[in-house]
Order: structure tokens, then C-alpha cells, then sequence
């Protein structure tokens, strides 16, 4: 490839008002006037790559055109395109068209990204000219613009999720040629904490399982407690895929939804294919759910069809031997076993809501549909929150479903429509924390990290352990007795050793000493004194009555044969000298 580099410059004949031929402007010569242009011609087997015929450019200075030349020519000779008039826009959206490996559901996320976050601060600029401080000010932006939008506003995770999608396209962008380096890397965004899984506990699942066991979907909802099935891996489950014998239950595939599309898809990763080991009362249940299964298809007949979805690449597939369906045969929508979730998760625990305004002061109070006897003690609660007690006395039936509670003595609260009263109601949670209380019951339970991602279908263990580290610290405790445990040790080591009345341990002589210091004494015989942690008590001797112990802190060999003292700070016990039954001295200052 050969580099023509030529002064031009934009000076017109005064005479003729047009402008110097190339190389004929008298001050052609002079320094700093005009510019140098290079130029040169792609070889036509590197067309294709480099995406032009021509290559050129313009500089201040021959010497800077020339090595600007240089430097195209060694990026047409590596295969790197020409951005040209690119924009990051443009660029995008054919990232996105040629991510032919994306799932619907990432495939949908990523275009509502680039969509509502980037293409409005950063859409029409030059790919080429992206730098680290355009894409700063554009996140910036976009989480102010969706604070005024309707619905949720974009949090920390949205705009890491946001930049993250944007590194890998731009990587792709680097592996294409198109970029020299990822302006993304000079990105910082503002330290923040995800928020931690805080699931039921397991009486509070134990409780909405009990008020779901009514329901015709209650085995799904053990499936999702119990063994931790995601709502689509519990939607797609079929007959064909369970073992009632050796209790198992193999995930084959998922119904989810992209958008306003439903489609039916294998597990995201391979560990998401998975046998899941069955409970007895999963099983059981399960059964149940088959006999009234079979019940509803003989009602329906021969229509009985659980319907067809796309699978990820489109092609409709005939779904059969569904598990969970809705009366009709058809297969479930996620959100509504969500919705089913909601209104059963609402019911535990509540005995009605209020209808009609009640002020403080007020003895009796309207409330719409009684899920439990009226009569007895209950909290009042406002949004969730406790606010208050009450006695009712007695229910009158009113309209419809209503009733006309009776207090034992007035409230002490305003209550407003919508306010609930109940025992114990359940926090607000999504369907997915079944799952959540799943593992957190599981590894409480002291079942290994390990074993728990296996089950959940995590990819890694550094998932689980990332998500529920905060559920690991009562294990992490019992893991250091456990080891303490296993270890054999010549003589237990019970720190710190108390020695003083003041302490609670040792029997000391009221008024002898200051608590903490002195020798152990005994008013009463071996037999009658009382033990003391980490110290073994010995004979006294006859004629001083000393009790002679010796702290198991310091003393692992025989007993010393001379006052001693150990040497850690929180141990003030003093020896009596085996031989002669006298009290020793503490060494060095230790009574001061």
C-alpha cells in the first residue's frame, strides 16, 4: 500500500476568486500554512474487512500525516474496519440483531436497555468518539429520566446490568476491529450493597403451605418450598419426568414469558437440567394432584389440550403430559401461579379486612369476608405493620359477605379501608422466595453449600454462596466447634478461669483479698467445695486447709512445686505450695 501525501490549502487568486491549483498557492512554502492530506488505496482482498475502497485523512504537519498514514495502514493490514460515520445506536441495535445465542427473556432486558438508557444520551454519537465520560453522564442521566417516568426507578443493579451489556457489546466491537480498546473500563459506578435474601422462615412457610393445602395447586407450591423449582421449571414439569418410585423428579424444560410472548425452553444452563430427589410428602402429594388431574380431563373430554408454545428458536412445540394445568388442560402462565401465591400468602393468618372508615374510640367496625371465627384477640394491621389489639366480643352478619365486628373496649387506632385484622399475617413476599426459603431453610438446616446448589440448579457454587453468604453464619459456627471438637487435646483449655467471689467462681475468703487475686481457699472440705471451669481441684493440705488447684490454662504437665501464675492476664490464680501447704508468693507485682 502506498502513502501520497499532499500540502493542499483552501487560498483563492485575488484576481480570479477561485481557487490555487493543487501545489501552486504562492505561500505554499511558508510554515503552519494550510494542511497535508494522505492518502492510499486498499488492497482489494481486504476490501471486504476494512469496508472501503480508499483510506485518507488530513494532519497540521507532513511529519504527523505521514505517521497517521502508517498507523491506517497497519490497522487495514490487521483487518480492522473503518467506524466511519458509525453510531453507537446504529451499532447496537446490529449487536443485539446478530446475538443469535441470547434466551427471549435476556434478549428482551437487553433491547429495553438500549432503548431507554442508552440510545437517548448516546445514540447519535460517533462509535469511534465513544469515551469513558460520555457514558458516565449518559448513566447519570438516564437514572434522572426514569424517576419521572411512571413505574419503578432504575436502582444501582439496573444501571450495573446496564453497563455490563454495554462491555460485552463494545468487547465485541474490539474482536471485530472496530475499537482500539472498551471505553467502559474507565467507568466507576457508586459502591453500593445488593440487598440480602430475607426469605419466611421455616414456621412461616410451614403456615402458608397449611393454607395452600386446599388449593389445586398446592403441590406446586411444595415443589417451589420444599425442593426450590423455579415457577417456570414447576409450569413446564410433566408426568413423564416424575419417578414416584424412586421419588424423583427429572427438569427438563421451562415455560417463560418474553414481553407479551410465552415460549417453552430448556434450563439456561446445564446444571439447571437436573434430577430433583423428592420428598415422601411431595410424592404423596403429587398422587393427589394426579387423581384430580385425571378427574378434569374426564370432564373435559376429548379437548383436552395443554397447548402450544415456541421454543427458543421459534418453532412451535405441542406441549403434552403437563403436570400443573388449568382446569381446561391448558398449560399455566407464570404470574398467575405468582397471583395464586399472592392471594393465598394474603389469606394466612388473617381474619378479615376493613370496609368502612372506623375512628379511634369507636366500638365496633365493619369488615368484608371472615376467613376464621370472629370471636377472640387480634393485632390490627395497617400496610402489613402491627398497629394496634383487639377483642371482639361477638360478629353481626350484615350485607353480602360483610359483618358488623363488636369490640370488648374501644379502639385506639383510626382504622381505614383495606386495614386488616388477623394473627401473625404473613410479610409481603414474591412466589420466587419460596425458592429463597427453600435454600435458607436447607443450609440452617446444616446441609453443605454444595449439595444446595445442586438443587437449586445454580451454574456454581460461588452463585449460591454469593446470594445466601448471609444465611451461612450459624453454620459457620458450628463448623468452629466441630473442628475444636475433632481435634484431641492432652488437657481442655476453658478460658478465662475465675477464681474470685466476684467473678462467680472459686470460694474465697470474704475480706481476704481484692476479687481476681489471691490463692484459692476452701472454709469447707474437698469434698464440699464446688467446681470451678478449667481448674482440677487437689487435696488440702491438713494443717493449713488450703485447696490446692492447679488451672488447666496453664498446667498440662504434673502439678509445679512452687507458686505460680499464668502468664495470660485474664487467669489471676495463684498456687499453694504442694509440699509445705503455705501460700506462695505472686510473682513480681501481681498484687499491685
Amino acid at each position: 500500500m502506498e502513502i501520497d501525501v499532499k500540502q493542499r490549502c483552501g487560498c483563492r487568486d485575488p484576481e480570479t476568486k477561485k481557487k490555487y491549483p493543487r501545489g501552486e498557492c504562492p505561500k505554499r512554502g511558508k510554515r503552519g500554512h494550510g494542511s497535508y492530506e494522505w492518502r492510499f488505496r486498499v488492497p482489494k482482498e481486504l476490501i471486504p474487512l476494512v469496508g472501503k475502497e480508499l483510506m485518507r485523512g488530513t494532519a497540521p504537519t507532513r511529519t504527523q500525516a505521514q505517521s497517521d498514514a502508517e498507523k491506517a495502514v497497519s490497522q487495514v493490514r490487521a483487518g480492522r474496519q473503518h467506524v466511519g460515520k458509525l453510531t453507537v445506536g446504529a451499532y447496537l441495535d446490529g449487536w443485539l440483531s446478530r446475538k443469535n445465542a441470547l434466551r427471549p427473556t435476556t434478549r428482551a432486558r437487553y433491547e429495553q436497555f438500549i432503548r431507554l438508557h442508552l440510545v437517548p444520551y448516546l445514540g447519535e454519537m460517533p462509535l469511534a468518539g465513544l469515551r469513558a465520560e460520555h457514558i458516565d453522564s449518559a448513566l447519570k442521566l438516564a437514572v434522572k429520566a426514569a424517576q419521572k417516568r411512571p413505574g419503578r426507578p432504575i436502582g444501582p443493579a439496573t444501571v450495573k446490568d446496564v453497563l455490563e451489556m454495554l462491555r460485552t457489546a463494545l468487547n465485541d466491537a474490539m474482536r471485530q476491529r472496530k475499537l482500539d480498546f472498551n471505553p467502559t473500563d474507565g467507568v466507576e459506578l457508586a459502591s453500593y450493597s445488593a440487598p440480602e435474601v430475607e426469605p419466611w422462615d421455616a414456621e412461616d412457610v410451614g403456615r402458608f403451605l397449611d393454607e395452600a393445602a386446599g388449593d389445586r395447586l398446592a403441590a406446586a407450591y411444595e415443589l417451589m418450598a420444599l425442593h426450590g423449582l423455579r415457577r417456570g421449571e414447576v409450569c413446564g414439569a410433566t408426568w413423564s419426568g416424575l419417578d414416584e418410585v424412586a421419588a424423583v423428579l427429572m427438569v427438563r424444560q421451562q415455560i417463560t414469558r418474553s414481553g407479551s410472548e410465552m415460549g417453552v425452553w430448556a434450563p439456561k444452563t446445564k446444571s439447571g437440567r437436573r434430577k430433583v430427589d423428592l420428598a415422601s410428602v411431595v410424592v404423596g402429594s403429587l398422587a393427589t394432584h394426579r387423581l384430580r388431574q385425571d378427574e378434569e380431563r374426564e370432564a373435559v373430554g376429548p379437548t383436552w389440550n395443554n397447548g402450544v408454545l415456541p421454543d427458543e428458536h421459534g418453532n412451535p412445540v405441542q406441549l403434552k403430559d403437563l403436570i400443573f394445568t388449568h382446569p381446561s388442560g391448558r398449560h399455566l402462565a407464570p404470574e398467575y401461579l405468582t397471583r395464586q401465591m399472592q392471594r393465598i400468602a394474603r389469606r394466612v393468618g388473617l381474619l378479615s379486612n376493613v370496609r368502612e372508615l372506623a375512628p379511634a374510640g369507636s366500638t365496633t367496625f365493619v369488615v368484608g369476608k371472615r376467613y376464621r371465627p370472629a370471636e377472640g384477640t387480634w393485632t390490627l394491621y395497617k400496610a402489613r405493620e402491627p398497629i394496634g389489639e383487639v377483642t371482639v366480643l361477638r360478629a353481626e352478619g350484615l350485607h353480602g359477605s360483610r359483618a358488623l365486628l363488636h369490640l370488648a373496649a374501644p379502639l385506639t387506632v383510626d382504622l381505614g379501608v383495606c386495614d386488616e385484622i388477623g394473627d401473625r399475617l404473613l410479610s409481603p413476599k414474591r412466589l420466587h422466595d419460596l425458592r429463597h426459603g427453600s435454600a435458607s431453610i436447607l443450609l440452617g438446616e446444616g446441609v453443605d453449600i454444595t449439595t444446595v446448589s445442586k438443587i437449586l440448579g445454580h451454574s456454581s457454587t460461588s452463585m449460591t454462596g454469593n446470594t445466601y453468604a448471609h444465611l451461612l453464619r450459624s453454620t459457620g459456627q458450628a463448623a468452629a466447634e466441630t473442628i475444636a471438637a475433632a481435634i484431641p487435646r492432652r488437657t481442655p483449655r476453658a478460658h478465662p478461669v475465675r477464681t474470685s467471689a466476684g467473678d462467680g467462681g472459686g470460694i474465697v475468703e470474704g475480706g481476704a483479698v481484692a476479687p481476681g487475686q489471691g490463692p484459692i481457699r476452701s472454709g469447707r472440705t474437698p469434698a464440699d467445695s464446688v467446681e470451678v471451669a478449667g481448674i482440677e481441684p487437689a487435696s488440702s493440705g491438713p494443717a493449713t486447709g488450703l485447696l490446692r488447684a492447679q488451672p488447666a490454662c496453664c498446667f498440662s504437665a504434673p502439678p509445679v512445686t512452687q507458686a505460680s501464675r499464668c502468664g495470660l492476664s485474664h487467669c489471676e490464680v495463684f498456687l499453694a505450695d504442694p509440699v509445705t501447704g503455705s501460700e506462695g508468693d505472686p510473682p513480681g507485682d501481681a498484687r499491685s
